[in-house]
């Protein structure tokens, strides 16, 4: 007997696919690496997307992008206040 839903990660690659288009129309490198960014940020937290089981596939990678964003201004300092 096979699953009538996608697992979470079989939705979200599905929605990447879709995104392709968008990645190709990117014109600079760094706007492309920015945007695989962003793609790596909401694979990084699929264990916990899967766990909450939201019903909204796009609030998930949302939150997953974001926070890993958030994770990555703080580890490069950008997230301290400035000293005054």
């Amino acid at each position: 007997m096979g699953r009538t839903a996608p697992t979470y990660r079989q939705a979200l690659e599905e929605r990447m696919k879709r995104w392709d288009a968008f990645a190709r129309l990117l014109t600079t490198p760094e706007e492309r690496a920015a945007f695989e960014l962003l793609r790596t940020g909401a694979r990084r937290y699929v264990a916990q997307a899967t766990y909450v089981g939201s019903p909204d596939l796009l609030e998930s990678i949302l939150l997953s992008v974001l926070t890993d964003l958030a994770v990555r201004l703080r580890a490069d300092g950008a997230g301290r206040p400035a000293s005054r």
